[in-house]
């Protein structure tokens, strides 16, 4: 009987004792990609990255209003 157990009978605390070899599973989604997903991670790593980089806000919003 674990020390404590005495004060949560006494206070109606409701307890659980754990396995010790229970295995420790992550609620964690596996999934994958889709083909247009995939094809995307592909080109990437073919390519390498290809995203502009910007010093400062004022770079990134002069880029932006110049596209056109």
């Amino acid at each position: 009987m674990p020390i404590f157990q005495a004060l949560f009978d006494k206070f109606k605390i409701k307890t659980k004792v754990l396995k010790k070899d229970a295995p420790k599973k992550l609620p964690i989604e596996k999934a994958l990609p889709n083909e247009e997903t995939h094809q995307a991670f592909m080109e990437v790593k073919e390519k390498g990255h290809l995203l502009k980089r910007y010093k400062n806000a004022r770079e990134l919003f002069e880029d932006i209003d110049n596209e056109d």
